[in-house]
């Protein structure tokens, strides 16, 4: 995943929280533009603000990496019940979907 990347899932997490730029500048306490110049590339976004967008737009960053523009509830729920198990239900859920 290259800077690109990265700055679209910016844009399309706020998106999908209902936040125009404006919006989400002000609730991160930045100038009214902030954003825009984060997703123009104009200005490098740091990890420590990237954190606190994940935060506002109410995704982890967990969320943010794996899941991007193909995020949906259905594969979230599937990655967390997933994560919940034991090493050996893991394997046992690997072993059956490579089986398929």
């Amino acid at each position: 995943m290259d800077y690109n990347e990265i700055v679209d899932r910016v844009g399309y997490f706020r998106e999908k929280a209902g936040l125009s730029q404006r919006e989400l500048s002000q609730r991160l306490g930045y100038n009214p533009q902030f954003i825009e110049t984060i997703e123009t590339k104009r200005v490098q976004l740091k990890i420590s603000t990237l954190l606190d967008i994940c935060n506002i737009v109410g995704v982890t960053i967990f969320d943010f990496f794996y899941l991007g523009k193909k995020y949906n509830e259905e594969r979230k729920e599937f990655l967390d019940l997933f994560l919940s198990l034991s090493d050996d239900k893991k394997d046992a859920v690997i072993k059956l979907l490579k089986s398929n």
